[in-house]
């Protein structure tokens, strides 16, 4: 790459993280701040749906590079709290990809998880969770066509929210365990309501054993209430550092559908 490219590049960065600290610095000086991390972003948080109630995400997602478009139309993420502390989890996405190939779909790998809060912030003064993920290839159809990964994956994470005065910080960090070896991912959430909007920003990373598996993604969004038991989830957000991969954009549009009364942290 040339010495001119490499300068403007670096320019770019600076200018991309300039806008994430901006955003985050207005979020924080606002009073009455909070971290909700999970749908619509990409960074988790401690809470649960409650003792026997529901929380179903319904979403269209896209992932854009300049060669490649991939959507999940639509990606269900079902959530159940079986007690105070425990979340139980099945996210199944129908994916759509598109490049110069052409546009194909497939059934996508399913998640299974178990979200098990084991410090409330109320008693111990920080909400701690961990969030065991496991993922796995159901159709080989849609690995052969380049949809989906073929392996298994195993994704072990430690999520925390902190309240700080008016300031809650959502902070997550994790390994994912593949056949082919893995990567650490980290996120960092901040959330204030603006009337009856609860305005996002975060911050998500993912560290593997080569460049092209190493992303800084700046992400920003909100939840909107329709009514008591539905909300408006949107996000978009691009990555400011990818390694020696392609850049990338992303755009989540769902709407979330509740029971009951969710879990405190």
């Amino acid at each position: 790459m040339r010495p001119g490219r490499e300068r403007r590049q670096a320019r770019l960065r600076k200018r991309a993280w300039i806008r994430v600290v901006v955003c985050a610095a207005g979020l924080l000086a606002a009073g009455g701040a909070r971290a909700q991390g999970g749908p619509p972003l990409f960074t988790d948080d401690p809470g649960t749906p409650g003792p026997g109630n529901w929380e179903v995400n319904v979403a269209m997602t896209l992932d854009r590079t300049p060669l490649l478009s991939t959507w999940g139309t639509p990606l269900v993420d079902a959530n159940y709290g079986w007690g105070e502390r425990v979340q139980l989890k099945l996210e199944m996405p129908w994916v759509v990809a598109s490049d110069d190939l052409g546009t194909r779909g497939g059934i996508g790998n399913p998640l299974f998880g178990v979200k098990w809060r084991f410090l409330d912030e109320e008693s111990a003064g920080v909400a701690v969770s961990t969030y065991p993920q496991f993922g796995f290839n159901l159709v080989s159809s849609s690995a052969d066509r380049g949809l989906v990964d073929r392996d298994a994956s195993f994704l072990l994470p430690v999520s925390a929210v902190k309240s700080i005065g008016p300031v809650a910080v959502n902070a997550e960090v994790g390994r994912v365990f593949e056949s082919g070896g893995g990567e650490w991912v980290w996120g960092l959430a901040l959330g204030h309501d603006f009337g009856r909007v609860e305005a996002l920003a975060e911050v998500f990373g993912t560290h593997g054993g080569d460049e092209t598996s190493r992303q800084v993604i700046a992400n920003l969004g909100g939840r909107l209430p329709l009514a008591p038991s539905s909300t408006l989830l949107f996000s978009g957000g691009w990555s400011v550092s990818d390694g020696e991969g392609p850049r990338h954009t992303f755009v989540y549009l769902g709407l979330q559908l509740t029971s009951g009364r969710k879990g405190t942290p």
